[in-house]
């Protein structure tokens, strides 16, 4: 047993600093008290926790109430779950249609411009000893007022946590409470002049779920978090910080931070005086410290998750004095399993269990999932080239990686945020190798049940706050200050969390900026230091670019950036989702000319869904499109398909250029991996959580050990020298030796042109591996087609470790030197082929065959379900373009592979994860198994 040690305790006092307990004033001038401040509330478990959502009353009217009397003749209430906003109260009740289909928005337009008030009634337990009663709310969007038993008890503002009110006076025990929540939209009263990016007044509220871009015709508003009653005794606990100062495989340093308070609680404190005195003056007096009247031990207790055994388990004394006390006390823990990110190593999970016992008597308990680890980070080795510079090589307990990682929008634009939602998105976003998100500026201060999934999973978290795109010199500085505490506390626990960020492409140095960056800054180093932070990104060597080039250029244009946090290319998500949201009259014909000015018109409902349509964009993801098939006049399916591979093949090979690049170049986030809801854009996943061709091209380059091809061109004269520059990257610890690395050269027949094959050995990663395989010279036959550069890495014993397809272009107008000088000169945008050639044609012009087996269906849940299939080539061509569906059923699924180069011979057996979004047609199913050159294979699902 460890030795008994006293805590280190250091007291503020309660005559001298907490004289001022009102709440802090407001910018605005409203008679009625303000409730925001920056203390968060922390659960409790057991019996003080009484958990207030479920269904609540929820009705309307135009004008504000003054007493919870005037509510009695309402008479269009109906019952709401809490969480949830107003807008999916109103769809579930069966008022309005689905917000998502067709122009179905439109009938939510009236929502943010009415007054909304919750009603319920909970019933306290009977009252045990003298304590504290808080009713706390996690997230009220946007403007609200609070009753308990028809008192009013003041109002708030923003909507990520708060407010918590003490009612202990208010409250009946062993009785029923009724409770009232009066919510106004962010921009009522102010519809027309509402400006999503500013200048938009005193609104604290992020902007794509603002009427932003891609949002336009959303404004969500409601109780869109849980609600709770906290009942804690004189002397508890608050706001626990786990530390993890040092750890290896053998032990780890960890420090406890902790609040304990003695006859007073959070809401009497202020964190500061909000004008201009002097902090601490004790010229007239010194109040002494007085003990306090009870003994308090503190027991702290570490489990593992999984086993349920225990790490870690003492009591420690504590020496309080009356009012609030500082605890921090160092342990260690003995051959701890570490949490890593995902491609590192298990995710290890800790129970955290802190119980306060004051004379021998447990009184006040929290818990907590914790994961021990240490993330840091290191500078790069390539030059700097600005004023600010950050250290971008990401190290976790000790090892440094190349961060694969991903953007991250809203799971939902009208906030509805289940536990379920997170599980399948993180579970598909771990499958393709993401080691961490970046929770945009535009979007949320994410939920609790995102983080508990990525600490499951382990995929590390770096959270914008909500500054998008802005500034901010109307923002009420009180508000933010109490919104980014309540963050803060409410998140740092979470092992997932790395990097904290003031928001996503805003100066934080423009004058309209400071003090909200100010405020963002100081609330980080005073109480979270722990963790990393950037003001803004891009910033300090990290990079957002969204070019209309060949991918190619990534490799020589950004050779010396750090970090690259956002970049993409727009398709199209497959047309089942689409034609679920969009009237089929304007899907079924063809769908050329889309950047024609008539073209809107004619599809009011496609236009509807379609974010970002700018003639920019669109024409750079048509472009693309343009050389997998003919896009003069394309189906839905064919414009789906052409946008998806076109975009495919640029993430492939930006990725790979980007990586390759390592150690300069040391993490990537391209943009972005789900919309929030059901519309065409840049994404790798569709709003229904369906991913597309570019998750899996994505997917490949994140596996742990890549072969590649770094390509200077994608587009080649008859003739012209290729460079095969080999390079594979390995990011496990391990090193690896005995592997074979090969590239082979094919016609447009699949025909063998060019093979050579070398040894490789691998050092510990992460680590990049360059071979020189010379070159290939074109030959006259391929002008006008494409031709497939095949790059393999083989084990020992011959199993594929890595296979990477390329498919470069050789076109007749690259046979015009001046063109091709211009063409390769600078970046330029891509080139359109409206007249061919045509990669789908030509592979389909080559035949082989496909045999399929299902060899496996295993239910996992009544939405959720297993399968694994065998597929082989059975024919003499490369079966191009294999890809798995589900069809007859609404579903979204992802799987080991997709869209894939199939040798012939070549047999793989797959896994698929599949969510069925209407469980009831589950036994309509079929599983298919199809090729671009070959017949698909159809395989009922009975299960």
């Amino acid at each position: 047993m460890m030795k008994r040690i006293a805590l280190s305790v250091t007291t503020t006092l309660a005559v001298a600093f907490l004289a001022d307990a009102a709440p802090m004033p407001s910018t605005r001038t409203n008679t009625v008290a303000g409730l925001w401040q920056p203390y968060r509330i922390t659960p409790r478990v057991g019996a003080q926790h009484v958990a207030l959502d479920g269904e609540w009353q929820l009705g309307w009217r135009d004008m504000e109430v003054s007493a919870t009397t005037e509510l009695n003749t309402l008479t269009n209430w109906f019952a709401a779950q809490v969480p949830s906003t107003v807008q999916w109260a109103l769809q579930r009740a069966g008022k309005c249609g689905h917000p998502y289909e067709h122009l179905n928005s439109k009938q939510y337009d009236w929502v943010d411009q009415k007054v909304w008030y919750y009603r319920r009634t909970v019933e306290l337990p009977a009252k045990k000893s003298e304590g504290c009663v808080f009713l706390c709310f996690d997230g009220i969007d946007y403007f609200a007022r609070v009753w308990i038993n028809g008192k009013l008890l003041g109002r708030h503002e923003g909507m990520f946590g708060g407010p918590a009110i003490e009612v202990s006076r208010h409250v009946k025990f062993s009785a029923a409470n009724e409770i009232v929540v009066e919510v106004k939209a962010g921009n009522f009263g102010n519809k027309a002049g509402w400006k999503p990016r500013g200048p938009e007044g005193p609104v604290i509220k992020p902007w794509v779920i603002a009427g932003g871009t891609g949002g336009e015709m959303f404004f969500p508003l409601g109780m869109w978090r849980g609600a709770r009653i906290e009942i804690v005794p004189l002397g508890h606990m608050e706001r626990p910080f786990l530390v993890t100062e040092a750890a290896d495989e053998k032990s780890a340093r960890l420090t406890l931070n902790a609040e304990v308070f003695a006859g007073t609680h959070s809401l009497e404190l202020n964190l500061h005086p909000w004008k201009n005195s002097q902090l601490v003056d004790g010229s007239h007096g010194w109040a002494d410290s007085q003990p306090s009247k009870s003994r308090f031990a503190l027991r702290v207790e570490l489990a593992e998750k999984t086993s349920g055994r225990t790490a870690f388990n003492q009591t420690f004394p504590l020496q309080t004095f009356a009012g609030r006390n500082f605890v921090k006390q160092s342990f260690t823990v003995a051959k701890p399993k570490l949490w890593w990110p995902n491609g590192m190593g298990e995710p290890n999970l800790y129970r955290a269990k802190l119980t306060l016992i004051r004379e021998g008597n447990a009184e006040d308990a929290m818990e907590f999932d914790y994961g021990i680890r240490t993330i840091t980070t290191a500078q790069t080795p390539g030059p700097r080239t600005a004023d600010r510079w950050a250290d971008w090589q990401f190290v976790v307990n000790g090892r440094p990686l190349f961060v694969k990682g991903m953007n991250w929008m809203p799971a939902d634009i009208l906030l509805d945020l289940p536990r379920e939602r997170y599980r399948w998105l993180i579970g598909a976003a771990k499958a393709a190798g993401i080691q961490l998100f970046r929770i945009w500026g535009g979007g949320i201060l994410e939920t609790e049940e995102f983080y508990d999934a990525c600490n499951e999973l382990g995929v590390m978290v770096w959270q914008d706050f909500p500054i998008g795109n802005r500034d901010t010199p109307e923002w009420p500085q009180d508000v933010w200050e109490a919104q980014v505490m309540q963050t803060i506390f409410r998140l740092r626990n979470h092992p997932s969390l790395a990097l904290w960020c003031g928001g996503n492409e805003f100066n934080p140095y423009s004058l309209g900026n400071a003090a909200t960056i100010g405020i963002f800054e100081r609330c980080v180093a005073d109480f979270d230091p722990t963790r990393l932070m950037r003001r803004t990104s891009p910033d300090g060597g990290s990079m957002h670019t969204y070019p209309d080039m060949d991918p190619t250029w990534y490799g020589k244009l950004y050779r010396l950036v750090p970090y690259i946090s956002e970049t993409g290319m727009h398709n199209i998500p497959e047309p089942s989702g689409i034609r679920e949201t969009v009237n089929t009259a304007e899907l079924d014909k063809p769908l050329g000319g889309m950047i024609e000015k008539s073209f809107p018109a004619q599809h009011p409902e496609l236009m509807h869904h379609f974010v970002e349509f700018q003639r920019d964009r669109v024409p750079r993801m048509l472009s693309r499109a343009s050389h997998i098939d003919d896009m003069k006049a394309p189906s839905l399916a064919a414009l789906a398909e052409g946008t998806q591979i076109g975009a495919g093949e640029f993430y492939q090979i930006f990725s790979e250029q980007v990586q390759a690049n390592y150690p300069v170049t040391a993490g990537l986030m391209p943009w972005v991996f789900k919309r929030p809801w059901p519309v065409i854009a840049i994404m790798l996943v569709d709003g229904f959580g369906q991913p597309t061709a570019p998750y899996y091209f994505l997917k490949r380059t994140y596996e742990p050990t890549h072969v590649l091809v770094k390509l200077p061109e994608l587009m080649w004269a008859k003739g012209g020298q290729v460079p095969l520059a080999v390079h594979v990257t390995h990011a496990p610890a391990a090193a690896r030796k005995g592997l074979k690395a090969s590239v082979e050269i094919f016609d447009a027949g699949f025909a063998s042109l060019w093979r050579k094959t070398q040894p490789v050995s691998l050092q510990s990663g992460p680590s990049v591996a360059a071979l020189n395989f010379g070159s290939f010279t074109i030959p006259d036959s391929l002008n006008d087609k494409f031709f497939f550069i095949v790059a393999e890495l083989r084990a020992g014993g011959g199993q594929l470790v890595s296979r990477s397809v390329y498919w470069p272009r050789c076109l007749s107008r690259m046979n015009d030197d001046a063109f091709r000088t211009k063409y390769r000169a600078t970046p330029q945008a891509a080139l359109t082929l409206d007249n061919g050639p045509w990669l789908k044609p030509q592979t389909a012009s080559q035949p082989t065959s496909l045999a399929a087996s299902l060899i496996e269906q295993k239910p996992l849940a009544a939405s959720r379900s297993q399968l694994r299939v065998r597929v082989k080539n059975t024919g003499g061509k490369p079966a191009f373009m294999t890809r798995l569906d589900i069809e007859g059923a609404k579903r979204a699924f992802y799987a080991t592979d997709n869209f894939f180069w199939l040798a012939p011979g070549e047999e793989r057996e797959l896994q698929l994860e599949v969510l069925w979004r209407d469980p009831g047609q589950r036994a309509q199913a079929t599983l298919t198994v199809s090729a671009w050159n070959a017949q698909p294979q159809r395989l009922p699902i009975t299960k």
